[in-house]
Formats: C-alpha cells, sequence, structure tokens
C-alpha cells in the first residue's frame, strides 16, 4: 500500500479490542523519548486506550543500567515494566527497528499477552543479509561519530529523518542525549544483540501488520517486506519516509494503525 493523503476519521471508535493498552517500543540506542509527537498523534485515535512507553535499560532514563545482551532478555525486561504499570489484560505492541524484534520475540515466548503486533521498518538475521539490515554508508557515518555524543545525534537525525529538520530538533536531541548518556558498553550490548536476533518463520499472532519505508537509508525496506512475505501479512508502504517513520509521518502511520484495528474487530 502507497502512501496517499487522507483525511482523518470522523469519530473514533473507542472500544477498539476492548481497549486493550497501546505499547509503544523503541528502537536501538533510542529512548521512549524519541517517539516526540508519535503518542499524541496515536492517542487521536484511540482516546479511551492507554499509551504504555517502557524504558529499556540503558537508554533515555535508565542510561545508569545495564543493557541485556539478547532480544529476549531485553523483552523481559520491557514486558515486566508494562505488566508493573498495568492489568494483566492483552496489550497492543508497536515497535519500530530494533524495537519491532523485542515485540516479535514478546509474542512468540507470551503469545497470550499481545492482542495485535504492528512492526515497523525492522529485520530479521534469517530473513535478511547483514549489509541489508544495517546499509554500510549509514552505518560507516554513525560509527565515525561515535566519539562524540553530539555529532552522534546530528548523524542519526541526518540517517533516519527524511523530512526537513530544524536546528532545533537536533539540538533537542542533543541536549537530551548530554544529560542521559548512553555507553559504549549498552550501545554494544544493543548492536550485538539486534544483529544477531533471528525471528520465527510464522507471525507468532495472528492480528500482525507490518509497515516499511521505501526512503529509509538506514535499513533497506526490503528488510520488512522479507518479513511480510515471510509470515504472509499486509505490508503497508510509505513511499517517502526515511527510518524513522513516526518522526517523518507520523499522522500516516497512527491513521493506518488504527485503521488496521478497527478492519480486525469489524
Amino acid at each position: 500500500m502507497d502512501a496517499t493523503s487522507s483525511s482523518r476519521p470522523q469519530t473514533a471508535i473507542v472500544d477498539t479490542q476492548r481497549n486493550s493498552d497501546l505499547v509503544l517500543l523503541r528502537g536501538l540506542i533510542r529512548s521512549r523519548y524519541h517517539w516526540m509527537l508519535f503518542p499524541k498523534q496515536l492517542q487521536h485515535y484511540f482516546p479511551q486506550q492507554r499509551l504504555l512507553l517502557p524504558e529499556l535499560a540503558g537508554n533515555g532514563e535508565r542510561y545508569r543500567e545495564r543493557t541485556p545482551f539478547s532480544i529476549n532478555a531485553m523483552m523481559e525486561d520491557l514486558r515486566q515494566q508494562v505488566y508493573a504499570n498495568s492489568d494483566p489484560t492483552p496489550k497492543i505492541l508497536i515497535a519500530i527497528s530494533m524495537g519491532a524484534m523485542i515485540a516479535t520475540e514478546w509474542a512468540r515466548c507470551h503469545p497470550q499477552e499481545i492482542q495485535q503486533l504492528h512492526l515497523i521498518n525492522t529485520s530479521f538475521g534469517n530473513l535478511s543479509l547483514p549489509w541489508q539490515r544495517m546499509q554500510a554508508p549509514a552505518f560507516l557515518a554513525l560509527l565515525s561519530r561515535l566519539h562524540s555524543r553530539t555529532a552522534l545525534e546530528k548523524g542519526i537525525v541526518r540517517w533516519t529523518i527524511n523530512i526537513q529538520h530544524s536546528p532545533a530538533l537536533i539540538r533537542q536531541w542533543q541536549s537530551f542525549a548530554q544529560q542521559h548518556p548512553l555507553s559504549y558498553r549498552n550501545a554494544l550490548a544493543q548492536l550485538i544483540a539486534a544483529s544477531g536476533y533471528r525471528g520465527p518463520r510464522t507471525a507468532p499472532v495472528n492480528d500482525t501488520w507490518l509497515y516499511n519505508s521505501l526512503g529509509d537509508r538506514l535499513v533497506n525496506s526490503n528488510c520488512t517486506r522479507a518479513i511480510a512475505e515471510c509470515w504472509q501479512k499486509p505490508l503497508h508502504t510509505h513511499t517517502s519516509a526515511g527510518h524513522d517513520l513516526p518522526m517523518d509521518d507520523g499522522e500516516w502511520l497512527a491513521q493506518r494503525i488504527f485503521c488496521n484495528s478497527v478492519a480486525q474487530e469489524d
């Protein structure tokens, strides 16, 4: 499905999936802070449902903690955090990049806890080649900036966001990185875990959708397509957004997540 302009639904269906909580999972060396406006855009379509934004150990507000070295351990860390702050009802997982690997692992190990999966710009080691999962120009450019948090944040904005980004956004992300410094050890743990993750050959839950961006310069868009084809699940493609689809066109993404949820309930 190509990106097209469309208006918002006139009314939101407030009982979608019995008001399941929506859990948002971010990606490699990103914090829940980096969702920016997307939770508000999503909340417009799900006004009666709670949005939960857990933070992975080692990132953002939890920067002093140690990141686990496996996707499974990361999943259990986030899962415990979610259920410590919510009821035991099944959740709707909305996840990007490495976060989508964590969401997949959660659904694989605890399918009874997941109502829906919405996976954005992600990849599995058993379905895509290493140089597709992290494209060389972006990898080398970001690697060269690891010496400086301010330089790294500027590079992340450059390589993951395609829209016109303001110097103010870069300064904002740089300030956050200075106040919540990511350690080399935790960055390495996340990189090792993501690079080694091999996903299941079939969708772990039936209600699963995937979303990719043709303008993704960090991860080849065919990586998400490969998962959709292997699982035989719907794929929604944005024709111009970059890797950080929620930043580039959060309205487009929120609307499609909502429409898929409603269609499934009907």
